[in-house]
């Protein structure tokens, strides 16, 4: 069954978190963020930009995203970094890697490294970044499995995609960035809304899943091999959100399958998109693996 794309607005209600980073610092990180709807925050490149006293810039922190409250590069900007960061979240609800290969539900991946060449590759003062001081965090993949799982082959097409996928990081190489976060696909064939289509579909996208993480994985062991300078690091969502699933009480959820729209009692927020909650409790298993990439 094709997967419908969703590019669901704002949560409605933020979860309180930790108060911005205030103080100056020469070790500021810029977080270059891309990405579909887990990571979507709805910040424009045209409003207030990102600065110490608020380190997300625009929206307020906790709003534009498909969680409830904040999602994980809220908490990494403003609760889990151990020094100043700041937020530039080009994420797209429903974004794919490339409409070409598959369709998107408002732009995809390739908009999305566009957006950044034209308004920060300059290194411009609303973002005067360095090769050591910026991260580029990608978590992308899960609009491309759910729309391509059906009617392709993994073993053939997600090769595609990772082309795809390792020229636009390669746009950003040449723009100077050296440092890469890659998060992969957690298991969302256990999400409520795949498991209403039955066990059969739930068992074809979840080895469509594995295919596309193996490979991204290959894709970041190139780049650390094959980049002069590069540090590409994947983390493993998947493995965290298959530890919430299997023993929910051990991590504050009733079950692994109940939905609630206040971002904070379920793992689930709707049928698709984790709670703000789950993407807190992320972000806190994150640090210590992105550590080596700056403010962490």
């Amino acid at each position: 069954m094709k997967l419908l794309l969703s590019c669901l607005v704002a949560g409605a209600i933020p979860m309180a978190l930790a108060h911005p980073w205030r103080r100056q610092a020469s070790n500021t990180t810029y977080f270059f963020t891309l990405g579909n709807s887990y990571t979507q925050t709805g910040f424009s490149t045209t409003g207030e930009q990102p600065s110490p006293s608020n380190p997300m810039g625009n929206p307020p922190l906790g709003t534009g995203t498909t969680t409830g409250g904040a999602n994980w590069v809220g908490y990494l900007t403003t609760e889990q970094n151990a020094s100043l960061v700041l937020s530039y979240n080009l994420a797209i609800g429903g974004a794919t890697i490339d409409d070409a290969l598959v369709a998107s539900y408002a732009g995809d991946l390739v908009q999305q490294v566009d957006t950044f060449e034209q308004t920060y590759s300059s290194k411009p003062e609303s973002a005067p970044w360095t090769s050591g001081n910026a991260v580029f965090g990608f978590w992308i993949g899960i609009n491309d499995i759910g729309n391509a799982y059906y009617n392709t082959d993994a073993n053939t097409f997600v090769p595609q995609l990772m082309d795809r996928l390792g020229s636009l990081v390669q746009q950003i190489i040449d723009a100077g960035g050296r440092k890469f976060l890659f998060l992969n696909v957690p298991p969302t064939s256990r999400s409520p809304m795949f498991i209403a289509q039955g066990e059969a579909v739930m068992e074809q996208h979840a080895a469509y899943v594995e295919v596309y993480n193996q490979q991204l994985e290959s894709l970041a062991t190139s780049l650390n091999s094959n980049a002069t300078g590069v540090t590409a690091i994947v983390y493993d969502s998947w493995t965290f959100m298959t530890a919430v699933l299997d023993d929910p009480t051990e991590y504050g959820f009733p079950d692994a399958t109940c939905i609630n729209p206040d971002g904070i009692s379920c793992v689930w927020w709707n049928d698709y998109h984790p709670s703000a909650k789950y993407q807190q409790l992320q972000a806190e298993d994150m640090k210590a693996v992105v550590a080596p990439l700056g403010a962490w």
